[in-house]
């Protein structure tokens, strides 16, 4: 009795818990990138596409139900991280921008423009991953006409630590002169080169050590498909006990994740002039 109903639990379970890998993966998404506030629709159906793909993908190579299920619930996870890794991506190349959108704006001031002209001009020629932050900036300048308010809105928008220390250098040289912003804004790009560098730098070196801990997350999975060609090894992981084992290993794989990204990643930069 027990038997016949072991592999309808076990899917449940793992139907749980990739729901939890997915909410996971979805939640620190949302909290790093706050203008991703909706799940929508193609993620759905990205999420219900990936399971059943990986799910009949290892069912034809192992012809094991028990092991498809698991192997399926883990690959819940994949179009979150593919979807934060390149947010993550997109975020640096802002970041790595900024000391080019600085330089403009020193060159703009230089020439007499103002602060407001010198901003609206790199909508259209400022770094090409910053000019729809900058084409916000003019459209809002039109709309709402206050300089500071407009600032601080896109400030809160972009969420940067950067973009706070240049946004507020420009909020302070329009209220009490620009005579100074040139030195300040040469200043904060040397600083914002040196603080890129030191951190791409401690990014890289974390990097293989990731990669290669998630080799070792891996390969036990791929070890197991390749041992699930031969019938033996499917028939003992159809039994409860094997259920059992594919259960804890999913859980610890998820577990052992979760710990890998929170220990591996580089804290976000304090946001001081929030």
């Amino acid at each position: 009795m027990f038997e016949q109903f072991a592999l309808p639990v076990f899917a449940g379970l793992l139907a749980a818990l990739g729901s939890y890998i997915a909410l996971f993966n979805l939640g620190s998404l949302n909290k790093r990138f706050k203008s991703d506030k909706k799940v929508s629709s193609r993620s759905a159906l990205t999420l219900i596409i990936t399971l059943i793909s990986s799910y009949f993908t290892t069912f034809l190579l192992t012809s094991s139900e028990a092991i498809s299920l698991a192997i399926a619930t883990l690959s819940a996870a994949l179009p979150f991280l593919i979807g934060r890794g390149r947010n993550l991506k997109k975020q640096r190349e802002k970041e790595v921008a900024w000391p080019e959108a600085i330089d403009s704006l020193v060159s703009a001031l230089q020439a007499g423009i103002s602060i407001s002209e010198a901003l609206t001009q790199l909508a259209l020629h400022g770094p090409k991953v910053l000019r729809p932050s900058f084409a916000q900036i003019q459209s809002d300048l039109l709309n709402l006409g206050n300089f500071e308010q407009v600032l601080l809105k896109e400030k809160r928008r972009l969420d940067s630590a950067i973009s706070d220390q240049v946004f507020e250098t420009l909020i302070i040289s329009k209220d009490f002169g620009g005579r100074d912003a040139n030195n300040a804004l040469r200043l904060l790009a040397e600083f914002v080169r040196e603080d890129i560098a030191v951190s791409e730098e401690i990014r890289t070196k974390f990097g293989w050590i990731r990669n290669s801990a998630l080799l070792a997350t891996a390969a036990p999975w791929l070890l197991l498909i390749l041992l699930s060609t031969q019938d033996s090894t499917v028939e003992i992981y159809s039994t409860p006990s094997g259920a059992l084992v594919l259960s804890l290993g999913v859980v610890m794989t998820a577990t052992s994740y979760i710990w890998m990204e929170r220990v591996g990643s580089l804290p976000a930069a304090p946001r001081a002039l929030r």
